[in-house]
């Protein structure tokens, strides 16, 4: 019997990572499909929508940005809990000056 792993284990192994330009401000950051991570350049100050896997992963998204603007990051978008997403917002605490957490749903 194989050895069942954490489902996101495989998103701590090397990828390929994507760079793609959606719009003027809306920026596409990929490892191989998942974990994608979203980042729009607004007026003041930039929003990173789903983090990486880890706070070492996101300095690739934030070398990235560096690479187009030296607008604040201000916000880190988290649209859901997976271990692939929460991680990396630690790397951005120091760059965000607020942070915005995700939605939550009362339980019965």
């Amino acid at each position: 019997m194989s050895e069942k792993k954490f489902a996101s284990q495989a998103d701590l192994e090397e990828k390929k990572i994507s760079w793609e330009k959606l719009s003027d401000n809306a920026y596409a950051y990929t490892a191989e499909g998942d974990p994608n991570t979203g980042v729009i350049i607004g007026d003041d100050g930039c929003m990173i929508i789903d983090a990486t896997a880890t706070p070492v992963a996101a300095q690739g998204v934030i070398q990235k940005i560096r690479e187009i603007t030296d607008k604040p990051i201000k916000y880190v978008v988290l649209t859901h809990y997976h271990a692939v997403r929460v991680l990396a917002p630690a790397a951005t605490s120091r760059k965000a000056s607020s942070r915005s957490s995700p939605a939550r749903t009362p339980t019965t």
